[in-house]
């Protein structure tokens, strides 16, 4: 590449934003950086400068396809109704066309798109039935004002599930920008929507677990116990196999690629003197009355449509047979609480962190919710 004629250069803020201003072989020219960080844009400009004085300059030709196929090759995964919503919309277009106003297309054609607006009114009508179960006798005022703040929660979810495809694309460009397929000056501000709060809060509590076995057919409560424990993700319990449990049924070694964090974990089932552990004193009780075989630990038969139907008797969630429509308790709200259960129990959060299989601190404690209860139980022991 050739050398080239830099100048020195300078950041300045422009509105919210910081541009780069730099003069390269006597021309100036003048780049958005997307950030009203200082320190950020400095570094950017330190980038580009660098980059401009041995003549970097991107592959104009440089598509969407090479872009996908260039991220997930790095052993990155993406779901596959995002990609599928990406090959759509993205369809060779090229990078550098991929702006800031393409991106606010892009989420005006998702969230307008006739299978996201059936899906909102559908999610609509399940979320008013719950809530109206759950408040009672209430007034007409009363009914108007729960269902104003479940179209306000179903609308803040529509958000967050666009917010987290933008996310994946703006993971996209950084590989790109990183491995130096495009500048770093280059990658776009993403148009995140701020302030979306459509975070699910539910969880069961210790002592409420028995009544919900108690409408579980017995081949469930096994993998449901287990879930409630370990915060385990049910795709993820449906897949442990006997060959992950050693011969005395002490331990089951967990491989990474059945966890979000992707490292391998190891948990025992006993403690030190051989006895089960109480939290997985029924997984060993029913890992001792079944025959070792080459197939899977917890039998699932069914097990959707009979949670339903339990928590729809008990009051836990809402359940249509008609339409079998769901609102309710769900068995990832076992993930959550099996962290807060942790967290009560004091276990550090790097072990819970591992246990559940939490990637991040802010995911963790995102799922860890702090109750009223607790905050009760912390301030009597001031």
């Amino acid at each position: 590449m050739a050398q080239h004629d830099v100048s020195e250069g300078f950041i300045r803020q422009i509105g919210r934003n910081y541009f780069m201003i730099l003069t390269i072989d006597g021309q100036r020219q003048q780049r958005k950086t997307g950030t009203n960080d200082p320190l950020e844009a400095q570094a950017m400009l330190d980038e580009w400068k660098a980059q401009a004085k041995i003549g970097f300059t991107q592959e104009p030709r440089l598509r969407y396809e090479e872009m996908r196929d260039h991220y997930l090759g790095d052993g990155k995964t993406v779901p596959g109704y995002i990609l599928k919503e990406f090959d759509v919309y993205f369809k060779n277009l090229r990078v550098s066309a991929i702006t800031v106003d393409k991106m606010r297309d892009f989420r005006t054609w998702r969230e307008a798109s006739a299978q996201e607006q059936e899906r909102r009114e559908e999610t609509i009508a399940k979320e008013i039935a719950w809530r109206l179960q759950n408040a009672g006798k209430v007034s007409e005022k009363q009914k108007e004002e729960i269902k104003a703040s479940a179209i306000k929660w179903v609308e803040n979810g529509i958000k967050a599930t666009t917010n987290r495809r933008l996310s994946v694309l703006r993971a996209m460009l950084n590989k790109l920008a990183k491995d130096g397929k495009i500048r770093r000056s280059d990658v776009p501000a993403i148009p995140m929507i701020e302030g979306v709060d459509n975070k699910r809060r539910g969880f069961l509590e210790r002592e409420d677990l028995p009544k919900l076995l108690a409408k579980l057919p017995r081949h469930l409560h096994p993998i449901v116990q287990f879930i409630y424990e370990t915060g385990m993700r049910s795709t993820a319990a449906k897949c442990l196999t006997w060959d992950m449990v050693d011969r005395h049924l002490t331990e089951i070694h967990v491989p990474g690629e059945l966890l979000k964090n992707g490292e391998d974990l190891v948990l025992p089932l006993v403690d030190r003197k051989g006895s089960p552990l109480r939290c997985f004193s029924a997984t060993v009780k029913n890992l001792k009355k079944m025959k070792r075989t080459n197939g899977v630990l917890f039998d699932s038969t069914d097990l959707r449509s009979q949670w339903r139907q339990a928590c729809n008797t008990l009051g836990y969630g809402v359940f249509n047979k008609k339409t079998q429509a769901y609102r309710g308790l769900k068995l990832h709200d076992f993930r959550r609480s099996a962290c807060r259960n942790m967290v009560r129990d004091r276990i550090p959060q790097v072990v819970a962190m591992a246990i559940s299989g939490h990637k991040t601190d802010s995911i963790f404690k995102r799922y860890a919710i702090t109750d009223k209860s607790t905050i009760q139980e912390a301030l009597s022991q001031v």
